[in-house]
């Protein structure tokens, strides 16, 4: 009854199908995933062995390295295993359906052996691409800003003499004065035009010469008296003209110096010493940090960089799995051109997705050695729930919940966990990290290896949370820094005394804006203390500095005060002499009476001579 050659026939289908199993089936499950990983990372994905069972459908993969696409000789993962088991029915309609997953020994930012850049034909496939899946995430605001200044700038003024510095600088003391003897230039030439308008000395002389023959000229009868006192008048009335328009000159030049001499006072002058003072110190360009500087410098620029590339990952699962459609938003239906037929896909609700993982537990009993630099787990357990490419069809958020602590005792406490709701769009994300006394290392901390300031140890504790809705972005991150270890290098040797002895600290720092545009800003309880200390030392630093070009600025000021002085002085004498010489001979002619007539000096001459000319007039 038995059909012989048909039984021969399968069990060499089998056993050909086994061989091929056994002999290249692994091969192939392994070239093809590294392929399509590498080109889904964007850098090489290293896969050192595959096993896949038929019986069971399961797959171990053992050391899993995922290349850093920003640092192609890092690995920004590595797995010493990973094994799962495939569900049978939906792989027959294309589908990929894990059931439970296990990862253990991870590792992160570990060092590769070879570059990990993606092959020439990789990159050309993914140049093709109209959406790129590297996402680059500027990162705006204050922390990808802070820089320290060039210290060495003050080590070279101050090895300057001060007079030296102030050459070729165009000081406002300098425009000062300059604007002040060109007034002074000008009230000579507007004084000038004044004095040629006044009564001058020879048109006095002329009347004192008038009074003089008017008195050796006195009539001698009566009749000629009333012509004679006519004149009188007439040379009274234009001597006392003379004398009023006289002292009203100099009345007004005398309050136009005196308003001039006001800008040159003691108070002015301190004030314009000042002023230059502050304009030279800007000009040469010394910049003292301020205290949110420093502590960005600190710490704040890497931890900057962690949560940008941290962003950037995030970024990389609208890829894998995107949002469904909005609430209530009904799919547009397609145009269908007439008498043409056309393909129509109903849209799938239930079933599973193309791609899901039901459940991954994690966890790693690693005995790699913590190195600097290097992320391994001394312990960690946890799981992840729901990951998939089609959240919407899988109608569930994804949950994740790890915690651990980091070998060779780096973190006592790790934990990670979560929510990404997909379902729907905007997508509502959340994550929480945890992290208690993280041990920093030299070789992990420093911002860039030519950092004048760099954290080289210290104990860190962080609780941090980010909310993710669509786009926008909202997260905190707190950090407790403690048993801090700062080496100051010796271009900023200025800081050395700041950062002495500096104990717990610490640092917040806000998330905001979207995915593609986060800003992130921060402030610390250090601030204060670093403010203060930097006051002190940039008064002890800059003292000698700051006294030299007080006093050559000072000298200076003297020097141009002194020349503007005497210039303004010179002309108020010359021309208040002038004035003075002309009142002088109107005064003459008004007090004292040439010739035979005499009398007191508080007696006008011109009245004298008409009482002694008519005294019977009275």
């Amino acid at each position: 009854m038995i059909r012989w050659p048909g039984l021969i026939a399968f069990v060499v289908i089998v056993g050909i199908v086994a061989i091929f199993n056994f002999l290249f089936l692994d091969t192939i499950l392994k070239g093809v995933l590294e392929k399509q990983a590498s080109f889904l990372v964007g850098a090489r994905v290293d896969i050192g062995d595959l096993d896949f069972r038929l019986s069971g459908l399961h797959v171990d993969i053992h050391n899993i390295q995922i290349t850093d696409p920003e640092q192609t000789m890092r690995n920004a993962v590595e797995a010493g295993r990973v094994s799962f088991d495939l569900v049978a029915g939906p792989l027959l309609k294309k589908k990929i359906v894990i059931e439970e997953m296990g990862v253990q020994d991870l590792a992160f930012n570990t060092s590769r052996k070879r570059s990990g850049e993606l092959p020439a034909s990789l990159k050309r496939k993914r140049e093709k691409i109209k959406k790129p899946l590297d996402v680059n995430v500027p990162v705006k605001g204050r922390l990808e800003e802070c820089t320290l200044p060039d210290f060495t700038v003050l080590s070279d003024l101050k090895n300057r003499k001060p007079e030296d510095l102030l050459k070729g600088m165009e000081l406002k003391s300098s425009e000062f004065f300059a604007d002040y003897r060109k007034q002074i230039s000008d009230k000579k030439q507007l004084w000038e035009k004044q004095l040629q308008g006044l009564p001058s000395k020879e048109s006095l002389n002329t009347d004192l010469k008038s009074l003089q023959e008017l008195i050796s000229q006195r009539p001698k009868e009566l009749t000629q008296f009333p012509a004679y006192i006519q004149k009188v008048n007439a040379l009274q009335q234009r001597v006392n003209s003379s004398k009023n328009s006289l002292i009203t000159a100099r009345k007004n030049l005398q309050e136009e110096m005196a308003g001039l001499k006001t800008s040159l006072s003691v108070g002015e002058m301190e004030k314009l010493r000042i002023r230059d003072y502050k304009d030279v110190m800007a000009k040469l360009n010394i910049k003292t940090p301020s205290a949110e500087d420093l502590v960005c410098v600190l710490v704040g620029k890497k931890i900057a960089k962690k949560a940008n590339s941290a962003i950037t990952w995030y970024k990389k699962l609208d890829d894998f799995m995107p949002a469904g459609k909005a609430k209530n938003k009904e799919q547009a239906p397609t145009p269908v051109p007439r008498i043409k037929g056309t393909d129509v896909k109903f849209p799938i609700i239930k079933g599973y997705p193309d791609f899901l993982i039901e459940k991954a537990d994690f966890s790693v009993s690693s005995d790699l050695p913590a190195e600097p630099g290097k992320l391994v787990f001394s312990s960690l357990s946890g799981k992840f729930q729901g990951i998939t490419t089609q959240p919407s069809i899988y109608g569930k958020p994804a949950l994740f919940d790890l915690k651990g602590s980091l070998a060779g005792n780096m973190a006592r406490k790790v934990a990670l966990s979560g929510t990404l709701d997909h379902r729907v769009a905007p997508a509502e994300d959340t994550v929480n990290l945890v992290i208690n006394k993280f041990r920093l290392q030299s070789e992990d901390v420093g911002v860039s290896d030519d950092s004048p300031l760099r954290l080289t140890s210290a104990n860190l504790d962080m609780d941090s949370n980010l909310r993710v809705s669509g786009e926008n972005l909202e997260g905190r991150f707190l950090l407790t820094i403690s048993e801090p270890k700062i080496i100051v290098g010796k271009e900023a040797a200025i800081l050395t005394e700041v950062f002495r002895n500096i104990g717990t600290f610490d640092v917040v720092i806000s998330i905001g804006g979207t995915l593609d545009q986060p800003s992130m800003a921060f402030s610390s309880s250090l601030t204060d203390t670093l403010q203060s200390r930097l006051k002190n030392v940039a008064q002890k630093e800059m003292a000698a500095l700051q006294g030299g070009l007080k006093k050559a600025i000072a000298s200076s000021l003297d020097k141009d005060l002194k020349e503007s002085s005497m210039e303004t002085d010179g002309f108020e004498k010359s021309v208040l002499g002038d004035i003075t010489g002309r009142l002088d001979i109107a005064n003459t002619i008004l007090k004292k009476e040439p010739g035979s007539v005499k009398t007191g000096d508080k007696e006008n001459p011109l009245d004298s001579i008409k009482e002694k000319l008519l005294p019977f007039s009275s």
